[in-house]
């Protein structure tokens, strides 16, 4: 039984990850919507170069890297595709476990950070921000996957002088 049941979550795993790397595809080469796309591969790649991990930030920055699956980042002021983003992140959110971890409103623009938690509550396996400006006038919605560690996140923020 303990078999069967490792089995199934084994099977089951990809297309957990596969749901969210698709569910925004249709956003992709699309004229008015800018986007942005890294895969495992990439993340993988850069994660084997040989860079300097002698100061902090580099060590930091590579952890994080290393952890990551995929990222992808939609931006539109196009008034149909600001729609068709917000009601694909609305459906999205209906049908996938995602807490809201953080919510943000200026007078500039609405943030909201939704996350799905690993074992450990200072992993992140899956997150998504969406970012609506408060006219009216675009969106911006990054998705990512990975092994994320809030840790190490919250160390890099706190270095001032990170380029």
């Amino acid at each position: 039984m303990k078999k069967f049941i490792i089995t199934l979550v084994l099977a089951i795993a990809p297309f957990v990850t596969f749901a969210q790397s698709t569910a925004f595809s249709k956003f992709e080469d699309v004229d008015g919507i800018e986007s942005l796309t890294i895969s495992k591969d990439m993340f993988d790649m850069v994660s084997t170069m040989k860079v300097s991990t002698d100061s902090e930030k580099s060590k930091m920055t590579m952890d994080l890297i290393k952890g990551m699956d995929y990222l992808k980042v939609f931006s539109t002021s196009q008034r149909k595709y600001r729609k068709e983003i917000k009601t694909a992140v609305t459906d999205y959110l209906k049908l996938n476990r995602l807490e809201q971890l953080m919510s943000f409103t200026n007078e500039k623009a609405k943030i909201k950070i939704y996350v799905n938690k690993g074992d450990d509550a200072s992993i992140i396996k899956e997150g998504l921000v969406f970012i609506e400006d408060e006219d009216d006038k675009g969106v911006v919605l990054l998705s990512f996957t990975g092994n994320i560690n809030l840790k190490d996140a919250e160390k890099l923020k706190d270095l001032k002088d990170f380029r």
